[in-house]
């Protein structure tokens, strides 16, 4: 066994110092610190690899290691003056990478695909690679239970058979939720004691013409029910992803669909989603309530069903359905020429407008009251619309 012991090495510039061979072990004892006043390149050990020309981790005393950080002051302190500071990566990003970086005095973490917060062994929030915030879900489907914020502002939550949508005022009275387009307050929901008020409120239904037509109809045109209800299909099927760990998520989906030819519910046919081919059952909805209509021609019609709002928004799918206002307050569309009061009852014209019944007897012909004389349009065949009060 050979052994050396030194103190100096001379000259101390230009001198190579070899100690042992291929395959030999150095043993350094206890106690024996090694010091480097100079720069070490080139140094690596089994495990481990440096060509660092200056300090890159540090050790202290008190146990804490510093990456690009001499003088750590935690556990572990890591240092860049670059805005990324530490990435992690498996199998060298292509099954994912998540980077730790602080640009402009803020702090961002930026993934590859989607980022998910676990406890207790469960995921229970991710953000995914679209940008959408979810919690207790990990599908944006409509069909899975939870939370979702949307990148577009939109709030989904989709509830089980125990959950609920809790507001909750504790102090005082006063408005619960706002309600606003283009920035301005259009009405709100709030509290007085034990009364909640729906201001604004104008309370509407869906209905749709015999033909599923959408020719033009002035705001506050009278429509009259038909014996024939509005049918509502959709195209049911499953899309099957995976999750982070590879295993399948079902993804139930529901998708609006206009008969064509001679479909009929029940009928299973080929639906292209997304770039992918189902095979997708027809399904009716289960509706009982909403009839379909047209613009009333009946004069002192006792079926009126409400006056035109507007069409439905919504997808371009070839379902004209419309909006139709049948409590609250809304316009009325009166005949041209008519003269009107505050307080009238109104009837139907037989020709979409409303005109004013000749006695104050409320009878099942009478649709609306005359809240004001205010002609808030008038149209180029000289009916005109103003507020009153819808009793259909």
């Amino acid at each position: 066994m050979s052994k050396l012991e030194t103190n100096q090495v001379d000259p101390a510039t230009g001198t190579t110092l070899t100690l042992g061979t291929s395959g030999d072990t150095i043993a350094i004892p206890s106690g024996v610190t090694i010091a480097n006043s100079g720069t070490a390149t080139g140094f690596s050990t089994p495990g481990i690899s440096s060509s660092a020309d200056a300090t890159a981790i540090t050790i202290t005393s008190a146990e804490r290691v510093g990456i690009g950080e001499t003088s750590p002051d935690n556990t572990l302190h890591v240092n860049s003056t670059s805005s990324t500071v530490t990435k992690f990566e498996r199998d060298g990003g292509t099954n994912g990478s998540l980077t730790i970086g602080f640009p402009s005095q803020r702090a961002t973490f930026s993934a590859s695909g989607n980022i998910a917060l676990n406890t207790n062994s469960a995921e229970r929030m991710r953000i995914d690679s679209s940008g959408n915030l979810m919690v207790g879900k990990t599908s944006t489907s409509d069909t899975v239970t939870g939370s979702q914020f949307t990148t577009n502002g939109a709030l989904v939550n989709v509830l089980n058979a125990s959950g609920y949508n809790l507001v909750n005022r504790q102090a005082d009275d006063g408005v619960l939720i706002y309600f606003k387009q283009a920035n301005s307050t259009e009405g709100n929901i709030s509290v007085s004691g034990a009364t909640v008020s729906y201001n604004g409120f104008t309370g509407t239904h869906w209905t749709r013409l015999i033909d599923n037509s959408k020719p033009t109809i002035l705001k506050g045109t009278v429509l009259e029910t038909l014996d024939e209800m509005v049918d509502w299909y959709n195209l049911e099927f499953d899309v099957i992803t995976q999750d982070d760990e590879g295993n399948d998520v079902t993804n139930p989906q529901k998708i609006p669909h206009l008969l064509t030819g001679s479909q009929s519910a029940g009928d299973i046919i080929t639906y292209n989603h997304n770039g992918t081919d189902y095979q997708a059952t027809i399904v009716r909805e289960a509706d009982i309530k909403h009839m379909k209509s047209k613009v009333s021609d009946t004069t002192d019609a006792k079926n009126v069903y409400g006056v035109f709002s507007h069409w439905d928004f919504g997808d371009d799918d070839g379902i004209n359905d419309i909006i139709i206002a049948s409590v609250g307050s809304f316009v009325v569309r009166i005949k041209s020429g008519e003269t009107i009061s505050k307080g009238d009852l109104l009837q139907s014209n037989g020709d979409g407008t409303a005109k004013v019944q000749t006695d104050d007897n409320i009878k099942s012909s009478s649709f609306a009251k005359v809240l004001s004389t205010t002609k808030i349009e008038t149209y180029e065949d000289g009916s005109f619309i103003v507020p009153c009060s819808l009793m259909c």
